[in-house]
């Protein structure tokens, strides 16, 4: 955001309320203008208050513009049709002039002091005298002459040989170092600061001396918010700010330290240097751009009411600025319709401030004489710098006051707007209006995205949800554009290169529009949110679309028994169609179709894909059991999990074995047989367990009697050195027969066991995993007559819920592309963006491990959604 966007409203009220006194010395004293939040007024009056003011801020900027030399005489004499360029250039020199040796009084001194007597008869008279001695330290000087030269001229286009100086000056002074070393380069030359001036020369006509801006309405957003006072901003705030600033730091900084830093000569002058940018600051200088209107209730001969902002008082002050305002400041869309009473002051009254201004100007100058050597010296300052900044802060500070005045246009019609509904509308404010009049006008209005996982006429299994983090406490699901798709084929998920699912079922199209205010911007998170009931399980797929009945999985994760997870949501936006148009203008062909191509991608790319599948009616299917027979066998269902996710168990290990003229077997005995299939899987893999705690039971037992048999031996041998048997360096130790084979024996024939025949046994569970070769996704990739939901969505989507014939075949990836060109057609202020969605890599998920314990929140990184996603 540009700086001129910036206001502090409270230095902004502090500055009018101190020109408001001066305004009302200026004025009659009956007269009484307030801020124009203080007086009823017309939304019109605003864009008369927007004009008035940026004429003013031109006029008060053409007066300071003239103490640097520019006037009118000098910009007749510029070419209309071609820029004009105000610059600044300056320069330094250095030479070494003498050298001198200067007796320097130290700031000490030393006494002696001298004792006599004299004798008289018997008498002695003691006296004293005493001499104070001053020290003396000699000091050598170093003296240069510095000469500085710098100038202000104007020149039109690029014909810079023609330029007119308006101002220019030199200088010479005599520095003195106690170093012989130069204090500065021999010359240097500054880089020209330049300023163009074309807009505001623009708005001038010399021959009238008048001002001519003024706001198109019909064109504006608001008073503030238009290209015309834009470009006003960007001359006062951005450019003539910065050069201005630039320019008073030469003289401030540069010229200031040859005489404040440079200079210092062994005896310190008695005076002290002079300071620009204390002495010639412009604060108390009057500002007349004031955002000021007053009730006014005046008609004319005819009845009919005046624009009091001209020449209709009946005496006109005498103007001494360089030009004056507009007989009538109107926005263009008012010029030639009816007229309304104006509470702008009024033309005089302008014209009265614009004189205090002047009067402000000259007074301070007058002052500065006083204080400043006359220009045909050769001190570096004199009254020429000193006026030259003078004009130079004024022009800093008026630029900076009408940026304050517009920003409080804006600001004020804020404050009201607020005031009228009674608080600050904030996005959800927005969102909540939205959906309000959506409601009201559209046949299918927006629906929460929040669908329901289960079997039809059953109670749900969990419940999926996009949803407004808000606060991070209330979350609400966002409402999206809701259309039924009827599938011509199958949906397609590849799992891998040699795996793909083929999902049937109910297939939704969402479309989101996201609304967002251009203060809060796009702080706003959003989040999938999926819960699983306890003694329930599905499958959560997440992508993007890849074609008309392709699903790019990225993520994928089973919920099961209370789980909740909360995926958080990536939004990214794409350029809109026109300003992707005119980005793409100035490139080559060759760049713009890799740019058009590139877009494409992102265009097909955006539409974010929700698969979800119920794994009970995949269990059925899986195993051969009818439908809907493991509805209420809870336990058969979770050793089911376990097997196949922990322990990746072969389908036809657990399976029911489907032999001939078995067709009057009841579902009942099936799923028995499933379950007496699952219970002796269980029990290999129970004894497995044991097997495998029995050994490292025994390990366990060997390692500690080792570690017994090693530390009695540690003892025998602390005994001994204790004892001192140590025989030619070799410490002998006896041990009893029977001990050494407890010790050493048993163990030796115990580890002796480890390494025979029993490892075998003990890797036959590994050997039983290494040779899986298929799990349940690949089996599932094979069943029929199922019907798990899947859900796609994308940014935006067209409002039509009618259902799509199962013979048109639908492109997902194809609707981005048609929404950009409508968008590009109705979106005049491209405002309207698509979208894509991504998904976080760090998760949260809330987990009870069983029923007894408390749900406890953990977080899943990305090697740990991989890993859900690999199961």
């Amino acid at each position: 955001m540009p700086s001129y966007y910036h206001f502090n409203e409270t230095v902004f009220r502090s500055d009018v309320k101190k020109a408001l006194k001066s305004v009302e010395q200026i004025l009659e004293a009956d007269r009484r203008p307030l801020l124009a939040e203080e007086v009823h007024h017309q939304y019109e009056n605003k864009y008369e208050l927007a004009n008035h003011m940026t004429n003013l801020a031109i006029v008060a900027q053409m007066n300071a513009l003239e103490r640097l030399g520019l006037s009118p005489e000098i910009i007749r004499e510029l070419e209309a049709n071609k820029t004009t360029t105000l610059r600044f250039e300056a320069s330094e020199s250095c030479e070494f002039l003498n050298e001198q040796t200067v007796d320097v009084p130290a700031p000490y001194s030393t006494e002696t002091v001298r004792e006599s007597s004299t004798s008289i008869g018997s008498s002695r008279i003691s006296s004293s005298s005493s001499t104070i001695h001053k020290v003396i330290k000699k000091v050598k000087e170093y003296h240069w002459t510095v000469k500085t030269h710098w100038e202000i001229s104007i020149f039109s286009g690029t014909a810079v040989e023609k330029k007119i100086v308006l101002q220019s000056r030199d200088s010479s002074t005599v520095v003195i170092t106690q170093s012989a070393n130069a204090p500065m380069e021999k010359v240097g030359n500054h880089p020209p600061l330049d300023l163009n001036l074309t807009w505001i020369l623009q708005q001038v006509n010399i021959e009238t001396k008048t001002t001519s801006f003024a706001i198109d309405s019909s064109k504006a957003r608001t008073p503030r918010r238009n290209e015309e006072v834009d470009a006003a901003l960007q001359f006062f705030c951005s450019r003539m700010n910065q050069w201005a600033n630039s320019v008073k730091r030469h003289f401030a900084r540069d010229l200031q330290r040859i005489i404040s830093n440079i200079h210092n000569p062994a005896v310190s002058p008695p005076s002290h240097p002079q300071v620009l940018s204390s002495q010639c600051s412009a604060e108390d200088l009057f500002r007349p751009i004031l955002p000021l209107l007053e009730e006014k209730d005046e008609q004319g001969a005819d009845g009919q009411a005046l624009i009091l902002d001209g020449g209709n008082d009946n005496v006109t002050p005498e103007s001494v600025s360089t030009l004056s305002l507009p007989s009538k400041t109107l926005s263009k869309n008012q010029e030639g319709g009816q007229q309304k009473i104006s509470t702008l002051l009024s033309g005089n009254d302008t014209i009265q401030l614009l004189n205090a201004q002047v009067k402000s100007i000259d007074t301070k100058v007058e002052s500065l004489q006083q204080a400043f050597p006359a220009a045909n010296v050769t001190d570096v300052f004199s009254i020429t710098e000193a006026i030259v900044f003078l004009s130079l802060d004024h022009s800093d500070r008026l630029s900076m006051q009408y940026q304050y005045a517009m920003q409080y246009l804006e600001k004020m019609l804020e404050k009201q707007l607020t005031a009228a509904i009674g608080k600050r509308v904030t996005t959800a404010d927005l969102e909540e209006f939205v959906r309000f009049h959506n409601a009201k006008f559209l046949s299918k209005p927006p629906k929460p995205f929040c669908h329901a996982i289960g079997r039809p006429q059953r109670f749900p299994y969990g419940v999926l949800s996009i949803e407004d983090k808000g606060d991070g406490e209330n979350c609400t699901p966002i409402e999206t554009l809701l259309r039924p798709v009827d599938m011509a084929s199958p949906l397609e998920v590849p799992l891998n290169a040699a795996t793909t699912l083929q999902l049937t079922g109910n297939t939704y199209l969402h479309g989101w529009m996201r609304h967002r205010s251009e203060q809060e911007g796009g702080s706003k998170s959003f989040q999938l949110s999926a819960r699983a009931r306890q003694f329930s399980s599905f499958m959560l797929v997440i992508g993007t679309m890849a074609g008309p009945n392709k699903l790019n999985p990225k993520d994928a994760i089973i919920l099961q028994n209370k789980d909740e997870v909360l995926i958080p949501l990536l939004l990214e936006e794409i350029p809109s169609a026109k300003e992707f148009k005119n980005a793409i203008e100035s490139l080559s062909p060759e760049q713009q179709r890799f740019a058009k191509a590139f877009r494409g991608m992102q265009l097909e790319s955006s539409v974010f894909g929700v698969a979800v599948i119920q794994i009970k009616p995949q269990l059925e299917a899986l195993l051969g059991l009818p439908e809907d027979s493991l509805a209420k066998e809870i336990k058969l269902t979770e050793d089911l999990m376990e097997l196949f996710v922990e322990y990746q168990i072969p389908s036809d290990l657990l399976s029911y074995d489907d032999e001939v003229g078995s067709s009057s077997v009841s579902a009942s005995e099936k799923v028995e047989s499933v379950r007496q299939n699952v219970k002796a899987v269980m029990d290999v893999i129970d004894g497995t367990k044991e097997k495998q705690l029995e050994e490292a039971l025994m390990k366990e037992e060997a390692r500690k009697e080792a570690a017994a048999a090693s530390a009695a031996e540690e003892r025998a041998i602390r005994a001994i050195r204790s004892e001192g048997l140590v025989l030619g360096g070799a410490l002998c130790v006896e041990y009893d027969e029977c001990e050494e084979e407890e010790a050493y024996g048993g163990g030796m024939d115990m580890f002796a066991d480890d390494c025979d025949g029993d490892w075998s046994e003990e890797a036959e569970p590994c050997e039983l995993e290494d040779k899986v070769s298929d799990g349940i996704s690949e089996e599932v990739s094979r069943t029929e007559g199922n019907e798990p939901d899947t859900n796609t969505e994308t940014p935006d989507t067209p409002t039509e819920t009618t259902r799509v014939s199962p013979k048109e075949s639908i492109d997902f990836t194809k609707i981005p592309k048609i929404l950009d060109a409508t968008i590009e057609t109705f979106d005049e202020d491209s405002t309207l963006r698509s979208t894509k969605i991504k998904t976080g890599d760090v998760w949260s998920r809330k987990r009870q491990p069983d029923l007894l314990a408390k749900p406890t929140t953990s977080t899943l990184y990305e090697s740990d959604v991989k890993s859900e996603s690999n199961k």
